[in-house]
């Protein structure tokens, strides 16, 4: 019995570099991927990195249940911007730039998303992506799509913290096995 790599086991964090390079054509090395014991602690982890109490995070309404969750146990706010059906629940990014604010630590994208099941378009995420805001891409749903293609956001910034996991693509539910993805000077 021995510790694993404070980052996670290097064999594995490997072979999820080489993924995404397969999948987005994105080559991330294997030091900006931090191994968590699911997604939900990784989303704690970057959220703790990037927010103080007060600070503030855009999410989409509807979103994912967890997230203002998430953002009170931190002491940070959940800013909700709306999203519409006859939009393909797509963000709407004027509305988020009306919201954006010194305290805005973060955008928060979900896609394919819980609940709506959307895609975001890359369109959508580029115009993210000019914004001098990281943006956490939770992409654990990527790979249970049955029209289109998802996208990372890593195809578009590095200033993103990506979020995903075992448990939907590979029905690896019981071993709470996630990651994070990020730029090296916010690994340590």
């Amino acid at each position: 019995s021995h510790y694993t790599h404070s980052l996670g086991d290097p064999e594995l964090r490997e072979e999820i570099a080489k993924r995404y390079l397969h999948d987005y054509e994105v080559t991330i090395s294997p030091q900006q991927i931090i191994v968590t014991s699911g997604s939900s602690p990784a989303i704690l982890l970057v959220l703790g990195a990037l927010c103080d109490r007060g600070d503030e995070v855009i999410i989409s309404d509807p979103g994912y249940a967890c997230y203002p969750n998430f953002l009170r146990f931190i002491g940070a706010k959940a800013v909700r911007i709306p999203v519409f059906e006859e939009d393909g629940f797509q963000y709407r990014p004027e509305e988020i730039c009306k919201c954006i604010s010194k305290k805005t630590k973060a955008i928060i994208i979900n896609s394919p998303m819980n609940p709506t099941g959307n895609l975001l378009s890359p369109e959508v995420m580029q115009q993210l992506a000019k914004y001098d805001i990281p943006v956490i891409s939770d992409e654990i749903y990527h790979g249970l799509v049955y029209e289109g293609r998802a996208h990372s956001m890593l195809e578009f910034t590095d200033n993103t913290f990506v979020l995903n996991g075992f448990s939907k693509l590979f029905a690896m539910t019981g071993l709470r096995l996630g990651y994070v993805i990020a730029r090296k000077d916010y690994i340590r």
